[in-house]
């Protein structure tokens, strides 16, 4: 099955520590798609909004989804020290 395809694989691993995650997706005006922005840890949806609001000014539309609700995908196999850099990754796309 490897015959040029990319193969991924279910990454069943919590992506955070217990904290609520919230992945950000958001368009700075009403012709562009969506997109990622990265994810922000809070509470509830609205002080999630408020995060990412701050990260993201100059967004015109904000959306979020509990990251539990992602189901992520990967080509890569992940060890410990890969999962660790790759939430690292993550939290900077979200506060750059």
């Amino acid at each position: 099955m490897n015959d040029g395809e990319t193969v991924r694989s279910r990454v069943n691993e919590p992506r955070h520590d217990g904290v609520d995650a919230w992945e950000v997706f958001l368009r700075t005006d009403s012709a562009e798609p969506l997109t990622h922005a990265g994810s922000v840890t809070a509470p509830t949806a609205e002080a999630a909004h408020e995060h990412a609001g701050a990260l993201f000014g100059d967004a015109g539309t904000i959306w979020l989804c509990p990251t539990d609700e992602v189901a992520r995908f990967t080509s890569r196999t992940l060890d410990a020290d890969e999962r660790a850099a790759d939430e690292t990754d993550r939290s900077t796309e979200a506060t750059s």
